[in-house]
């Protein structure tokens, strides 16, 4: 089954989730397509198997696009992105934003629109959200407050802990109307 909504959101990129992630191993510096392949299957840890038969097109792809240059090295090819590659990272900030505001306002669409019996279904599946919540909150955070600026990390765990905050008043509030 295909859900294809004719929106400008989310924005369509000119790559796939898989060559993004290539791109994103490649600015750290070049590599070879297998050194990537198992840093994808590290990385994903069971989740996703990713095969030869998909990263290897997937980078001929990308290096057609102009995204990135190969250079043979003892009979091996490393991969390389170019200045155009790099200014994907720009377009895929773009594209994710575009693309969560865009889930967000489709999810609660299709919340407000259930039946009472379906919302009653729907409350397994917010708990099963709720807890990979938990561990997409702690995975991320931990990423991305390694290495950064220390007035720019406070910021953002000030602004996280204050929606957290927000969040515990409003559910509060919930279960006092429970009452």
């Amino acid at each position: 089954m295909t859900l294809s909504i004719n929106s400008q959101n989310p924005v369509r990129m000119p790559v796939s989730p898989l060559q993004m992630l290539l791109l994103l191993q490649l600015d750290e510096g070049p590599k070879y397509g297998y050194e990537m392949l198992v840093t994808l299957k590290e990385e994903f840890e069971g989740t996703w198997e990713p095969k030869t038969g998909t990263v290897y097109p997937a980078l001929k792809s990308l290096e057609k696009k102009g995204f990135i240059t190969t250079e043979t090295r003892d009979e091996i090819e490393y991969y390389k992105i170019t200045k155009q590659g790099t200014q994907l990272f720009d377009l895929m900030q773009n594209h994710l934003e575009g693309s969560i505001d865009f889930s967000i306002k489709y999810i609660s669409v299709v919340v407000k629109w259930l039946t009472y019996e379906r919302k009653q279904g729907a409350m397994e599946l917010l708990d099963k959200l709720t807890s990979k919540e938990q561990f997409m909150t702690n995975q991320l955070l931990g990423t991305f407050t390694d290495n950064i600026d220390t007035d720019i990390k406070e910021k953002i765990l000030t602004q996280i802990k204050e929606n957290t905050l927000s969040r515990l008043d409003m559910i509060d509030k919930l279960l006092e109307k429970q009452e």
